[in-house]
């Protein structure tokens, strides 16, 4: 993770942003840890959200894309889940910063992505940090 996981520091509690991604994701999974604030998007695969933990307020977006797989009926899921600051979140929930331009806030930050491509049994849950790209399912 590099600089990228060191500049991310002060972002969240032991709680919604874990070491352990797997225990972070649990967290932002339950309906006690991480609730959303204000949808941003609600398409069916394509989901873009403001999310607060519920222990110490942090707020985060969370980007939720899913492709059909017309095949064998296995849809892709991907999910990343990027620390924000309040003004982020007010800039997403007045308009001022649209869902596509989010990627561009992971300059410096970690983000928690959870990836669950067609042909896996369950997804592959990790801390990633930087920029990433923002596009919407189908």
């Amino acid at each position: 993770m590099g600089d990228d996981a060191t500049q991310s520091a002060g972002f969240g509690c032991a709680a919604c942003c874990a070491e352990d991604a797997e225990v972070a994701r649990a967290h932002h999974r339950s309906h006690t840890g991480v609730r959303v604030e204000t949808m941003i998007r609600d398409d069916s695969h394509f989901i873009v959200s403001v999310q607060r933990c519920a222990l110490c307020s942090q707020a985060f977006v969370s980007v939720f894309t899913e492709y059909v797989d017309w095949a064998a009926s296995q849809d892709a899921q991907y999910r990343t889940v990027l620390p924000i600051t309040d003004a982020e979140a007010d800039d997403l929930a007045a308009g001022r910063l649209g869902p596509h331009r989010v990627g561009a806030l992971g300059h410096g930050r970690r983000h928690l992505q959870s990836d669950w491509p067609s042909e896996a049994d369950e997804p592959s849950v990790s801390w990633d940090s930087g920029v990433f790209e923002v596009r919407e399912g189908y």
